[in-house]
């Protein structure tokens, strides 16, 4: 996620995933290296899934009817573990950005 400061004629697409003007998307500098930029925690990574996929179910007001939602419920009900082999506990930003998904940029 880019780091931007807020203008007013920025706008989000796709709930927070995607803002407009394009450019504001970007990670690199045309001319070479990185862009400070982010992350932002979701909260189907937190212990709290359960009550939050509820939540939502009942709120129906999710993207695409809540799909996303209903498949989150089937795989708890599953007893199905989310975490992986390529998962990671997280401890703090810097390791956020040694394993690259948040980037401090050229100018830190």
């Amino acid at each position: 996620v880019p780091l931007v400061k807020w203008r007013r004629d920025y706008c989000y697409v796709n709930s927070t995933h995607m803002l407009l003007p394009r450019s504001l998307n970007l990670l690199f500098d045309r001319e070479g290296g990185e862009l400070a930029s982010g992350c932002l925690l979701h909260a189907k990574f937190l212990p709290i899934l359960g009550d939050k996929v509820a939540e939502e179910l009942d709120r129906k007001q999710h993207f695409a009817d809540g799909r996303e939602y209903l498949r989150y419920a089937e795989a708890l009900n599953d007893d199905h573990d989310l975490w992986c082999k390529w998962s990671e506990r997280y401890v703090n930003w810097r390791q956020l950005e040694i394993l690259g998904l948040m980037s401090k940029g050229c100018w830190a």
